[in-house]
């Protein structure tokens, strides 16, 4: 009280300065010592999303309740899902489903698959389990496709720069019996290299190039091989007006296309082919080229699916080919019919 009179006798500009300083204490250090602050500072936003290409950040935005950004060079900024980093694996819990436009299109039962296996690419980190590094294009899968026998096989397609897919335990490549293929029990009852049937068959690899607005992927095992001509048939009227509804994409994900080119995804399938031929014949010494443990020899799984070795002829097909000439049309106009998407926003080849 003393000190406020002798500036009440002094100068009405110390007289302010006294009052704000004595109204500041109390806001800051008032009951409990807790701010009141009415307009507390903004959190920094998180370094992963700066990280990310702004085409990008949606991504982030969508999944970020669903798993851990980290930075791993020299991919950059990654996503890893809350799941067992021993025994998960992308492109596994959920099932195929046939597409005349589209070829074999990967429906996911996990929150976050919806992004993760139509947006981007996995590769394997010894510690860190599974990472996907997003990409900003749409496909029915990011994948490559074997056939070994009345076998076929799928693995991730991973981004440029890492060599690890030949470190995946129990291999990169899921394989499933053909006939069994359009089944939605097909991943959960899948095997891995070990495990498939050895009947002296080569592992050939499945080229059935497919592309939307420039943006190029693999289709897949032919869809009058596996399911028939007559399911194919059927399949291709019912689109014939239009391709299947697709879920939304993520919200903000950039309108802007930039493709796919063909190259990039020859270059990743060929390293994925390398891999499974090296899987498979590591497999075959470690058995002696017997069938699985079990001795007994595996009934036949259905027709073999012809492998498809080439792309289709233009070397940025629009079309997917069947075995019976027929070819598959893929929309050529700014939206998919029926959908009113764009399955192709870019950012890069990933």
């Amino acid at each position: 009280m003393k000190q406020h009179k002798a500036l009440l006798g002094s100068s009405p500009v110390l007289l302010a300065l006294a009052l704000l300083t004595a109204a500041s204490c109390a806001v800051e250090g008032g009951a409990g010592g807790q701010s009141a602050s009415p307009h507390p500072s903004p959190a920094p936003m998180d370094a992963a999303r700066l990280g990310l290409q702004p085409a990008l950040r949606p991504f982030y935005d969508e999944l970020q309740e669903y798993g851990d950004w980290m930075l791993v060079e020299p991919q950059g900024w990654v996503f890893r899902p809350n799941v067992n980093t021993v025994a998960w694996r992308p492109y596994q819990d959920g099932h195929w489903e046939p597409s005349y436009s589209f070829g074999w299109v990967w429906q996911s039962n996990e929150p976050f698959g919806w992004i993760t296996d139509h947006y981007g690419f996995w590769f394997h980190d010894d510690f860190q389990g599974w990472l996907w590094k997003p990409y900003g294009a749409w496909a029915p899968s990011w994948v490559a496709w074997v056939q070994v026998g009345n076998y076929v096989g799928w693995a991730p397609l991973a981004p440029d720069g890492t060599t690890s897919i030949d470190k995946v335990p129990g291999g990169a490549f899921t394989y499933a019996p053909a006939s069994t293929l359009a089944q939605q029990t097909v991943a959960p009852t899948a095997s891995y290299v070990n495990s498939v049937p050895d009947d002296g068959s080569e592992v050939l690899p499945i080229d059935r190039v497919a592309s939307y607005r420039g943006v190029n992927w693999n289709a897949g095992p032919d869809l009058a091989e596996v399911l028939g001509p007559t399911a194919a048939d059927r399949l291709r009227l019912d689109e014939r007006d239009g391709a299947p509804k697709l879920p939304a994409p993520p919200k903000g994900l950039s309108s802007e296309t930039k493709a796919f080119e063909l190259p990039a995804l020859q270059n990743r399938t060929k390293r994925a082919w390398n891999e499974a031929r090296r899987e498979f014949t590591a497999a075959r010494a470690t058995r002696g080229g017997a069938t699985p443990s079990s001795g007994v020899p595996a009934k036949p799984a259905g027709p073999p699916v012809k492998p498809r070795t080439k792309p289709q002829p233009g070397g940025e097909p629009d079309s997917v080919g069947t075995a019976r000439g027929d070819s598959v049309r893929t929309p050529h106009g700014d939206d998919l019919p029926g959908s009113g998407l764009r399955p192709a926003p870019g950012s890069g080849n990933g």
